[in-house]
């Protein structure tokens, strides 16, 4: 089995962000603690004896007996048998009372370098930390575009490095989820120009959700600043309409109303907007501060400090702008489009001009559609959509193959995406009933919970007077098969009615 350092190395994306298929998959797993022994092997093939017994507590007497004296596996055991992280710390500052700061980095190099165990891998750049071997940059950086590793890395990069602005940009710009949001949520008011310009023009974007560091790239990034200057560049003018619409959505973290400088923020971007705005993202953008102003809550807004006059000016200029015809036609072309995001924003268009996208919909879900497209065509169903929206979800998912049963999850996650668009069809289904019998007895018999509670709640929507013969059979089928106690119970309770 490789080293976790060397899995990683062998997946690193040649973009320079993230990392190439298998790479997330770490190859170490998870030490057994009920068998008596067992092999925690080096990378060089050295085995270390497993004898949980013999585990002593004190973490910096097994560095100092490391380093000293060469006896790594009681280290190396301990650190994969205890929760070594959540006193790192202490931890730490035992090891530094050690007074062998050579050794101890030779000894952290290698357990970063060489384990074969996540644990091991943590601990290891944690000791790193502690020395200024400039040498260790690129070792962190490597480990660094594991999201398990990124902060680990980042706290060891900000601890030695004397300028460590360009290896945190690196490290921050290297991955796009949690480790982004991890690393952009440690960045303070002392954070240098190119962090702050990386954050305000895109860094704040990643692959959960942007509302996460929206409030920090609007503070942190200084987004007012940045558009109180005559003209800005579409680059920034995109990143400031999706942080500010991020904002306005809310959700995870601080929103629009934590965000002081909102007042002004929000007059800068319309400003900018209504001299420059050439795409349908502006529109969309437009419409959703349009929506935010025209919403509840704004007696508190204006006790906040927000003025009438303000908020009056800016709902003109975004009305005025909405109005102009030309987002008619950039709306139908972007209809047609394969891209996600200007799909999206184009169905977001059309229900702002009243545009009926429920064509441009079909003839996109019947191609490799996400949960999210299906989602949005079932919000235009009618009595009347239903059937042609049933026919091509008929085609698209394998119904036969989805509904293996409470105790067969083989192959679960190459289905997974089936399995979602599955729970947004049967969702939707819970407002039409005794229509689509098919995908909801399919739902009842998923491995996937999730679905079954669909199945449930949509059966319980529809009422018994709306079942077809055989869900009673299906429904009894079913609680002799579920395993969770809880979800039996519901399917239980729906056969006494």
């Amino acid at each position: 089995m490789p080293s976790i350092h060397d899995h990683i190395t062998g997946h690193l994306d040649p973009s320079g962000r993230g990392l190439l298929p298998g790479g997330d998959e770490l190859p170490d797993a998870q030490i057994d603690h009920r068998r008596g022994g067992g092999l925690i092997p080096w990378s060089d093939g050295t085995a270390l004896t497993h004898h949980p017994a013999d585990v002593t507590t004190d973490l910096p007497a097994l560095v100092a007996a490391a380093v000293t004296g060469g006896d790594h596996e009681p280290l190396y055991t301990a650190l994969c048998e205890r929760e070594v992280l959540a006193e790192l710390d202490e931890v730490l500052a035992g090891v530094r009372a050690l007074d062998l700061a050579g050794p101890v980095h030779d000894l952290g190099r290698r357990l970063a370098t060489e384990s074969e165990h996540r644990a091991p891998v943590k601990f290891g750049i944690a000791l790193l930390g502690l020395g200024s071997d400039s040498g260790d940059v690129e070792v962190l950086l490597r480990l660094g575009r594991h999201e398990e590793f990124t902060l680990f890395a980042f706290a060891a990069v900000e601890a030695t490095q004397a300028d460590p602005e360009p290896a945190l940009l690196a490290l921050a710009d290297g991955v796009e989820g949690w480790g982004r949001i991890g690393v952009v949520e440690r960045l303070g008011d002392q954070t240098g120009p190119r962090l702050r310009e990386w954050l305000l023009r895109g860094g704040f974007r990643n692959t959960v959700q942007d509302g996460y560091l929206a409030h920090r790239a609007a503070t942190v990034g200084g987004l007012v600043p940045a558009l109180s200057v005559p003209e800005v560049d579409d680059e920034l003018l995109d990143a400031a309409a999706d942080i500010l619409c991020a904002l306005i959505e809310g959700g995870p973290a601080e929103d629009i109303d934590d965000y002081a400088d909102a007042p002004i923020a929000l007059s800068l971007l319309v400003g900018h907007l209504t001299r420059r705005a050439h795409g349908l993202r502006h529109f969309v953008a437009t419409a959703r501060v349009d929506e935010f102003l025209a919403g509840p809550d704004w007696d508190r807004r204006y006790a906040a400090g927000w003025d009438l006059t303000r908020h009056d000016t800016l709902v003109r200029g975004c009305r005025d702008l909405m109005a102009e015809p030309r987002w008619r036609d950039l709306t139908l072309a972007d209809l047609d489009s394969t891209d996600d995001r200007t799909f999206h924003d184009a169905c977001y268009a059309a229900a702002v001009l009243g545009i009926d996208r429920f064509p441009a919909t079909m003839r996109r879900v019947r191609t490799d559609a996400t949960p999210a497209d299906w989602a949005g065509l079932l919000a235009q169903a009618t009595e009347e959509r239903l059937p042609d929206i049933l026919d091509i979800a008929s085609d698209v998912l394998p119904l036969a193959d989805l509904g293996t049963g409470p105790d067969d999850i083989a192959g679960i996650g190459a289905r997974w995406t089936d399995h979602a668009v599955l729970d947004v069809v049967v969702t939707a289904l819970r407002e039409f009933p005794g229509q689509g019998v098919e995908f909801v007895l399919t739902s009842l018999r998923c491995p996937v919970v999730r679905n079954r509670v669909m199945a449930v709640r949509t059966l319980t929507g529809w009422g018994p007077e709306s079942w077809q013969p055989d869900v009673q059979s299906a429904l009894r089928s079913a609680v002799a098969a579920e395993p969770d106690p809880t979800v039996r119970e519901s399917m239980a309770q729906l056969l006494t009615h």
